[in-house]
């Protein structure tokens, strides 16, 4: 708090002098001469209460305190403080930043006192990059050790001027000598406010009795004058810049006066000798007109009755008596009308007429008949908003008409689809193999009692069998067993669940009966026929199995759930590359939700898909659907090779509570109504989305060129436990994401089958070709089966495989005892030169690489890890997340960047920095941009220099302000 006192004010001249004094004397100025001069004229004495004041005060004493100032281009404001009896002068600018200073000190020789002066300059991006509701300002601080005091804070704010007058002076102004006119001019607006003068021919304008300019910047002038014609130039000038406006012109015109009347002369025609009566004649000269003044009214020459007009007078005199008489008039311009409003180009325009003259005095008007001028930046504004409002008021009319439409469409198509499904299950309540339920099927009545036996006896090892592929083995949940034939196909009700294709209209109740399915015992099969798992199965009878039994998320593939609160959750299936992000706020404050996130890998889940389109990542759910104030972000990885840019991808979403698949979003279709955004990265897709339910991502090739990328892995069980001659080697062609391997591992486990390689990709195009494998190079002692070596894959059951376990079998005999056995095998799409080789050994010991290579010790271990979930086919985690923004960031961060900028760097800089602006129109439905888009980044950057990496992008962008709220938030070591 600065000490003031009323008695200071006196003293502190006194002190001020000194300063300037030794000032003088260090620089040689005039200012010592005059000192040394008056010295002998008496002065008058301080106070002494002053003078001890100033000399014995504790605290110390300002002398000068900052005023405010402007900041004006490349050039700083500079900000001084003078102060007594201090050992440190300093500026603070906002209460908290401090200024780097130059300061400088003395001690008064008369008095001793020790004077303290500091300068600090403040630039344009000071100003510029402070975020808060009041102006800049900085305050200076004269410290002792006594106390300290505060001076008066000083503004400093960034001068500038605006390019445009917001009322530009008339072009053109005529006004008659010896009357008032006025030219308006509204100067730009600029900071500090503009000083406003004239200029005339180039020459300022210099105000007299007649000619005056007002304090808004008008020019008036009371009475014309004939030097007062010329051009006019309105200028505004503040220490930013100076603008002037368009020349205008003022013209002082004189109407004509007549002379006094002459002498009467005698009225005499040429040639004649006698005059008859008198005439008198007068001048329009006094004045004569001038600048387009008119002419003189009335006769130029008067005669007496008797004067008799010579025959070259009648002419003019007609003229005369004409002009006179029949009060004839030379053309003339109406009066302006009113301005109109101001249109798109921020311009208004106002007219006038020209009214003809009457007589043989009639012509045209000289001048134009239409005005322009600028309107100012408040009715522009104005004028668009009433134009966007018009818009959007039509818009809004177009969008309820188009709303009715569909409603009354849906309305007739539900109504429709309602009388086809009631007749279609009136047709399908007939019995049928197709529909007849398990405990109805006895096989005597369909098959012959040899083909009996066969579906519980060991096949013939000795035959020879055609090389073939199938879909997967019946999977331990399937309670029916396979035939064994030459193809899949054969009888509808022994095909397996996992072999039905899903539609639309069958796709619920599979789901509900595929979980129906008893367990399966750990036996194992040694057959030699492709299809020979399904026929030594041990299953227990349907009727066995509880009615009410259905699938649900904990039964099937990888899950994980947690207990959600306000403070949000990452819930991730580590070893499948999928995870869901709830942000912070998505739950209510005072709730609780349960969530959970699961792969679906029974196929049962697969949709059922049309031509040409192909599934590419795994079926996901996450739920339950329940309402959020925020949208989630779900990471799902997919196999599409998006380097050429030939795929169509969509997302579809099914409810939990069913499985009738929609088309959530086409990636490049969307509208403002969609609802999930999908972010597309090389290998994971990210789903933002507000309504948890089911999602796969399928694609379609654009060109018939459209690539994905296949896993391959190779099982076969141990040489060791072979009891037979044969060896059957199992191919498996699955989609290339973390999560693939899942079932496979877990069928061949129960089969116990080893993986004989690292799985391995290929590549797969669009364009009906087939999948070629080959055994090559087999080691002695082994052949294949004959016809066995060479298979290939459709192209159709790949790019649309309806299991999540497509494979093929080898089986190959061995005609010595050998406990050794090498091959090759070669995977290649037919016409195209990409390829897999795979170089295997098999010995009589383990595998190199089998499936149990996980040991039980290594699962312990990883089970002790916090909220860490170990099953036989995956891991997946729980954990205390903690988000790199906090709440308070979030917020800071949203408060600069939602607010749009003339520059760009906003939000929407941020999306295209970021590769998320695909659809950017998606992020501004949101109530804050930033907050979504922030929620996007946290599920894409994982790693550790994630927040160092967006703090560059905020510098890049320009935006000091964003930059500095991680800084302050997060601490100087947060790098």
């Amino acid at each position: 708090m600065a000490f003031r006192s009323p008695g200071l004010s006196f003293g502190t001249l006194i002190m001020v002098l000194f300063w300037g004094v030794v000032r003088a004397n260090d620089q040689d100025s005039p200012l010592l001469e005059e000192t040394s001069n008056s010295a002998s004229t008496p002065k008058p004495t301080p106070p002494e209460q002053d003078e001890n004041l100033l000399l014995n005060t504790d605290l110390p004493i300002f002398l000068a305190e900052p005023q405010n100032a402007f900041v004006v281009k490349n050039k700083v404001a500079t900000l001084h403080c003078r102060a007594a009896h201090s050992l440190r002068v300093y500026f603070k600018c906002n209460g908290a930043r401090n200024v780097e200073a130059q300061d400088f000190q003395f001690v008064d020789p008369q008095t001793g006192v020790r004077i303290m002066e500091v300068e600090a300059n403040v630039t344009r991006d000071m100003v510029e990059e402070f975020f808060g509701k009041e102006k800049f300002k900085c305050e200076c601080y004269a410290w002792n050790g006594k106390g300290s005091i505060k001076s008066q804070p000083a503004t400093v704010e960034v001068a500038y001027l605006k390019k445009q007058f917001d009322l530009n002076p008339e072009p053109v102004v005529k006004v008659e000598l010896g009357h008032h006119t006025e030219l308006k001019c509204i100067a730009p607006q600029g900071m500090p406010p503009p000083r406003v003068y004239w200029l005339r021919g180039g020459q300022v304008l210099q105000s007299d009795s007649s000619v005056l300019v007002t304090t808004e910047g008008h020019l008036l002038i009371s009475e014309a004058r004939t030097q007062d014609t010329g051009n006019y130039t309105c200028v505004a000038e503040n220490i930013a810049a100076k603008r002037m406006a368009p020349v205008s012109q003022i013209v002082v015109y004189v109407n004509g006066g007549w002379s006094a009347w002459g002498p009467w002369t005698d009225c005499r025609c040429p040639g004649e000798v006698l005059a008859t009566g008198k005439t008198s004649t007068r001048v329009c000269n006094s004045p004569p007109p001038s600048n387009g003044g008119l002419p003189c009214h009335g006769l130029a020459v008067k005669r007496t009755k008797d004067c008799v007009l010579c025959p070259q007078e009648e002419l003019v005199l007609d003229t005369a008596y004409d002009y006179d008489d029949n009060n004839v008039e030379p053309a003339h311009w109406s009066a302006w009308s009113e301005w109109s409003d101001c249109n798109d180009d921020c311009v208004k325009v106002r007219k006038r007429q020209c009214i003809p003259g009457t007589g043989i005095t009639k012509k045209s008007c000289t001048g134009k008949d239409i005005q322009t001028n600028q309107c100012s930046s408040n009715m522009c504004r104005s004028t668009e908003l009433t134009r966007v409002t018009e818009a959007n008021i039509q818009s809004t009319q177009n969008d309820i008409l188009l709303y009715i439409g569909l409603t009354v469409a849906i309305f007739m198509v539900c109504l429709l689809s309602f009388f086809v499904i009631r007749l279609y299950r009136k047709k399908t309540q007939q019995q049928s193999l197709y529909n007849m339920a398990a405990s109805d099927y006895h096989p005597s009545e369909f098959f012959p009692e040899q083909d009996k036996k066969s579906l519980s006896l060991q096949p013939d090892l000795t035959q020879t069998m055609a090389a073939c592929y199938e879909y997967p083995y019946t999977t331990p949940a399937t309670s029916v067993t396979r035939s064994v034939s030459e193809h899949h196909y054969d009888v509808p009700h022994l095909a397996s669940a996992s072999d039905i294709q899903m539609s639309p209209a069958t796709s619920s109740t599979l789901e509900s009966s595929s979980g129906k399915r008893s367990l399966m015992s750990g036996s194992t099969n040694n057959s030699d026929s492709t299809y020979d798992v399904a026929t030594e199965q041990v299953t227990l009878p349907l009727s066995s199995l509880p009615t009410a039994y259905a699938v649900t998320p904990t039964t099937s593939g990888n899950y994980t759930s947690a207990t959600v609160t306000n403070t949000g959750a990452f819930l991730n299936l580590a070893e499948s590359g999928v995870n869901l992000l709830v942000p912070e706020g998505a739950v209510s404050r005072s709730r609780k939700q349960e969530i959970f996130l699961s792969i679906l890998n029974e196929d049962c889940f697969r949709p059922k898909l049309a031509e040409h389109l192909t599934q590419l990542s795994p079926v996901v759910s996450c739920g339950p659907n329940v309402s959020l104030n925020k949208a989630v972000v779900l990471r799902v990885p997919h196999c599409a090779e998006l380097s050429r840019g030939n795929w169509s991808i969509s997302v579809l979403q099914s409810d939990c509570s069913d499985s009738q698949w929609q088309c959530s979003v086409t990636l490049g279709q969307e509208t403002i109504n969609t609802g999930v955004f999908c972010q597309l990265d090389s290998d994971s897709a990210y789903l933002v989305t507000e309504c948890m339910s089911r999602f796969v991502v399928v694609g379609k090739s654009v060109n018939g060129n459209a690539i994905k990328r296949l896993k391959l892995a190779v099982f076969a069980p141990k040489l060791c436990f072979q009891t037979t001659t044969d060896y059957c080697i199992r191919v498996y062609i699955l989609e290339d994401t973390e999560s693939s391997m899942e079932t496979v591992f877990g069928q061949e486990k129960r089969l116990g089958g080893y993986l004989l390689d690292e799985p391995r990709s290929i590549t797969f195009q669009d364009g009906g070709n087939a999948l070629c494998l080959s055994l090559e190079s087999i080691s002695e002692g082994w052949q294949a089966k004959p016809g066995s070596s060479y298979q290939e894959v459709p192209f159709a059951h790949v790019w649309q495989a309806n299991s999540n376990s497509l494979h093929c079998s080898f089986t190959l005999e061995s005609y010595e005892v050998s406990r050794n056995l090498n091959f090759k095998l070669r995977v290649q799409q037919k016409g195209f030169d990409y390829q897999q080789l795979f170089d295997i050994y098999c010995r009589d010991e383990v595998p190199k690489v089998h499936l149990n290579s996980g040991t039980t010790d290594s699962k312990k271990s990883s089970s002790s890890a916090k909220n860490l979930i170990v099953t036989d086919r995956g891991v997946s985690t729980c954990d205390d997340f903690t988000f790199r923004l906090t709440k308070q960031v979030r917020k800071q961060l949203c408060h600069c960047l939602d607010p749009p900028t003339p520059s760009g760097n906003d939000w929407r800089m941020l999306a295209h920095v970021l590769n998320v602006d695909r659809y950017i129109n998606f992020f501004a439905t949101k109530p804050s941009p930033t907050d979504c888009i922030l929620d996007l980044w946290e599920a894409r950057n994982r790693g550790s220099n994630a927040l160092t990496e967006l703090r560059r992008i905020f510098s890049d962008m320009q935006r000091g302000d964003a930059v500095n709220v991680l800084d302050n938030c997060l601490g100087p070591n947060w790098l």
